[in-house]
């Protein structure tokens, strides 16, 4: 699978150039190309004819040619050659081109091509459209491949649950499926052939940087959906609306002077969740209209899997990585909830918590580790006069609003995950839905980000959180 940006020659390659090479180097190859309508998909046919016709292609492929006329039906010693489908002479390939929804019977396919089968962000938004194309992908596309057969599926992402997105859900799971994702301004996805630098535009002298934050800027959603490749829910459905990657997501460092902020949360599957911040108070610069302001760094996270999915690992993890370092100071924070016991030990006596188990983890700097953990985590929705909830105030904080900047590296991959895709439920709370084996698979690291951010001794003063 291949995911480009609009307008960066994703079609020239793939659904010109590629099916004239293939052509070229196996002239026995039945290939066809399919888009969301059959008009787009006949272009792509007469530019590959074209391509093949070139004196330049004859001279690199002599032995590709198709029939100098235009042979709309089979006749005895001619080859077909018209909109919809055509030969190479002396060969058995063929090149049939088909729009989403439309017929391939008869005809065996070895490489099958799929550019953009949906049009447009209200076909995306249609389930039933959705439906279709996936109905036409398993009943037409499909059974007409045999064991040998190659899939090259090309388009830009509307929706999660676009043909791309439900292929890699529901029938990679022997990951046979190799994936290419070239974003307009480089973020996450790094590719060896790629050289650009985090923030880089792909083609920076037909569509520069400044040209496409403008896009985002207008429209945050398309720009993340079709230029980065990456689809969201709607913004206003968003936990987090107002994280964006560009804005948010820096190369930081740790300052082993300073002290360490580590907040947890306690779910076994799928992982045992740490962020891992350090704050300074900034009073030379200015940022955001602000002169003076705080940088939240966070610098490292935790997803711990088994075997070391349990509270004791997080401290084990955070000593075996820092040792010493963390004398200069280690404040403590998480889910209220981990203030229960968890254990008996005979005649009914309960024993440890989960931060005990953190804290035994951590050795005998354990001893020196400051606990910020309330008795009840902060509402979601504020309370009293002039207080904000949980999710009003992540937004302020992440607005720019405040005086506090936040800084997160890029490796801290599974919270810029929740920042991006978590929703609210109808009642403004963190949704957190789950798999079909029963598991909260994301909003975890959220979670954590949100005991720190919320407690009294760090920025809940801002929301007036007690």
């Amino acid at each position: 699978m291949v995911f480009m940006p609009p307008q960066h020659g994703k079609s020239e390659l793939v659904s010109r150039r590629l099916p004239a090479y293939l052509l070229g180097k196996d002239p026995t190859k039945l290939i066809a190309g399919c888009s969301y309508s059959s008009d787009l998909a006949t272009s792509f046919n007469r530019d590959v004819q074209r391509i093949i016709d070139d004196e330049v292609y004859y001279g690199v492929f002599p032995g590709t040619t198709l029939n100098s006329s235009n042979v709309k039906t089979s006749a005895k010693g001619s080859y077909l050659r018209n909109a919809d489908l055509f030969e190479i002479v002396e060969h058995r390939g063929k090149y049939k081109s088909v729009g989403v929804g439309g017929a391939l019977t008869g005809f065996t396919v070895d490489i099958g091509i799929i550019d953009d089968p949906i049009k447009d962000r209200m076909q995306a938004e249609s389930l039933t459209v959705r439906e279709n194309v996936w109905g036409w992908y398993n009943t037409v596309f499909s059974t007409r491949l045999h064991n040998d057969s190659q899939q090259l599926i090309t388009l830009t992402r509307w929706h999660d649950d676009d043909l791309a997105g439900r292929i890699l859900k529901k029938a990679n799971k022997d990951g046979s499926w190799h994936i290419l994702t070239l974003e307009a301004i480089r973020e996450r996805i790094q590719h060896p052939k790629d050289p650009r630098q985090q923030g880089e535009a792909l083609w920076e002298s037909r569509h520069s940087k400044k040209k496409i934050m403008g896009l985002a800027q207008a429209d945050p959603q398309t720009f993340q959906a079709l230029y980065q490749q990456d689809p969201r829910p709607f913004r206003d459905n968003l936990f987090v609306s107002n994280f964006q990657y560009t804005k948010h997501v820096k190369n930081v460092e740790y300052s082993v002077d300073a002290p360490i902020h580590f907040s947890v949360d306690f779910n076994a599957r799928p992982h045992m969740s740490g962020l891992l911040m350090q704050v300074d108070w900034v009073d030379d610069g200015e940022w955001n209209g602000h002169e003076s302001y705080w940088e939240l760094r966070v610098f490292k996270e935790y997803a711990l899997k088994p075997p070391k999915n349990h509270s004791k690992g997080l401290g084990e993890e955070l000593l075996a990585e820092f040792g010493n370092n963390l004398y200069n100071g280690l404040y403590l924070y998480g889910d209220a909830s981990g203030r229960n016991q968890t254990g008996i030990k005979g005649a009914g006596v309960k024993t440890k918590t989960h931060f005990t188990e953190v804290v035994q983890g951590l050795g005998a700097i354990g001893k020196v580790a400051e606990m910020r953990v309330p008795n009840t985590n902060p509402k979601y929705r504020g309370i009293g006069k002039g207080m904000m909830g949980r999710r009003i105030f992540l937004n302020e904080v992440m607005s720019g609003r405040l005086p506090i900047r936040v800084m997160i590296a890029p490796d801290c991959i599974e919270l810029i995950e929740d920042l991006k895709t978590c929703t609210q439920d109808a009642n403004g709370k963190l949704a957190k839905n789950k798999n079909k084996e029963g598991v909260e698979e994301r909003g975890h690291h959220l979670d954590a980000f949100q005991y720190f951010l919320c407690h009294p001794k760090t920025f809940g003063k801002y929301a007036k959180i007690r």
